[in-house]
C-alpha cells in the first residue's frame, strides 16, 4: 500500500511517502515553502522586474501570496487574474476588482506577451512527481490525502464567522474528526480550496481531503496510523498562520479555540488556554481579538484532568513559557510531519 500525503499549510507543504512494505520512520519525507509562498516570491519578482502579472488555474491559499499582490498594485503595475485563481484573495471578485485586479477568463492574454504567468494551485502534481522521481523515489500510488485549511466561500460575510460555522456543525455532530475526511466527489461545495485541491490531486488514485486543523489534531494524537489516543487531551497546533487548541476525548473533538499565531505571544497563549477550559473564554471575544472562534467546553475542565498541553506545529517554540505544562508531540520522530500522519490515518480507516 503506498499513500501520498500532503499538508499544505501557510508556511510549508509538508509531505511524507508512506509504502507499507517500510517501517514508517524509513518513508520518504519532504518540506518545503507552501505554494502561497512560492506564488508571493513569483509576485515580488515580477514587481522588481516591472512587469504585469498574469494570475490563472484553480483557487488555492491566499496570505503570503495576497500581500505580494496588493504590494505589485501599489507599484502601480497590472494584476490580471482568471476568477476562480482571483477567489484565492477574496469571495467578492466585485471588492477584488475596486482594489485594481483585472478579472478575465483569459489572463495571460490581458496581460500582454510580456507579463509574468503565474499558475495558481496549491499542489503541483508534475513538479511534485519529478522532484520524488529525481531521487528515485516510486512514483505510482494508491491513493492521496490532502490537507487545506479552508474558511469557505462566504461573499458578503465574515470567512471566519463562516469557518467557525463548520467547527459549530462538527461538534454538533458528535466531534468526530472523521468529519472532515471527505473524500473527493463528496466534498461540501461551500469548501471551493478543497475541491481544487482535490482536482489537483485527481492522478494519484483514491483522495481524501481534510482541513489542516482536524488533522494535525489527530496526528498528535497517533497511537499508531489507524488510531487515535482514547485519552482525554488538550491539544494544540501551533501553526505557521493558525493556531488550534482542542478537548479530544476518545477522538471526538469536544471543545476547541482558534486564533491567529501572529496574535498570540507565550503570555497570550496561557491566558487563551486557560479561559478556554474554564469556561470563561467566549466565542466573541477571540472574534473580537482578530481570532476564529471558540466553543467552550460545556463543563469547566481543570489542567488536572487534560494533563498537559500535547502542543505540535512549527511555531510551538513561541509559546515556550506560557505558564503552562507542555508535552511536545512529535509522532513517530518527527513534529513536521503530525499532519500528515494524520491524514494518513484518516486515509486508511476510511480506504
Amino acid at each position: 500500500m503506498r499513500v501520498l500525503a500532503v499538508d499544505i499549510g501557510h508556511g510549508t507543504t509538508d509531505v511524507l511517502v508512506y509504502d507499507s512494505a517500510l517501517p514508517i520512520e524509513n518513508c520518504p519525507k519532504l518540506v518545503f515553502p507552501s505554494a502561497t509562498r512560492q506564488a508571493a516570491a513569483r509576485i515580488r519578482a515580477a514587481t522588481a522586474a516591472g512587469r504585469h502579472v498574469a494570475f490563472e488555474g484553480v483557487t488555492m491559499g491566499g496570505g503570503p501570496s495576497g500581500s505580494a499582490m496588493r504590494e505589485h498594485l501599489r507599484a502601480g503595475l497590472g494584476f490580471y487574474a482568471s476568477p476562480a485563481a482571483a477567489l484565492s484573495f477574496l469571495d467578492d471578485l466585485d471588492e477584488l476588482a475596486g482594489l485594481g485586479v483585472s478579472i478575465t477568463d483569459t489572463p495571460a492574454v490581458a496581460a500582454g506577451e510580456s507579463a509574468v504567468v503565474i499558475p495558481s494551485g496549491d499542489l503541483d502534481p508534475d513538479a511534485l512527481l519529478a522532484a520524488l522521481a529525481g531521487l528515485g523515489i516510486d512514483t505510482g500510488f494508491d491513493g492521496a490525502a490532502i490537507a487545506v485549511q479552508d474558511h469557505g466561500f462566504a461573499p458578503g460575510e465574515s470567512n471566519r464567522r463562516f469557518r467557525f460555522a463548520m467547527w459549530e456543525t462538527l461538534l454538533e455532530d458528535g466531534g468526530g474528526i472523521d468529519r472532515l475526511a471527505f473524500s473527493a466527489d463528496a466534498i461540501p461545495d461551500r469548501f471551493t480550496r478543497m475541491r481544487a485541491a482535490a482536482s489537483l490531486a485527481s492522478g494519484f488514485g483514491r483522495v481524501i481531503v481534510m482541513d489542516t486543523g482536524p488533522s494535525a489534531i489527530a496526528g498528535a494524537l497517533s497511537q499508531d496510523i489507524t488510531g487515535i489516543s482514547p485519552r482525554t487531551r488538550l491539544v494544540a497546533n501551533a501553526g505557521n498562520g493558525h493556531t488550534l487548541a482542542a478537548l479530544v476525548t476518545d477522538g471526538d473533538i469536544t471543545a476547541l479555540v482558534e486564533h491567529h499565531t501572529g496574535m498570540l505571544d507565550a503570555v497570550g497563549f496561557g491566558e487563551m488556554v486557560r479561559g478556554f477550559l474554564s469556561g470563561r473564554l467566549t466565542n466573541d471575544d477571540v472574534f473580537g481579538a482578530g481570532g476564529h472562534g471558540c466553543l467552550p467546553p460545556a463543563q469547566p475542565v481543570s489542567l488536572e484532568e487534560s494533563g498537559p498541553v500535547l502542543l505540535t506545529g512549527p511555531r510551538r517554540d513561541r509559546f515556550r513559557g506560557c505558564g503552562l505544562e507542555l508535552e511536545y508531540a512529535a509522532p513517530y520522530g518527527d513534529m513536521m510531519l503530525t499532519g500528515c500522519f494524520g491524514l494518513l490515518g484518516a486515509w486508511l480507516r476510511l480506504a
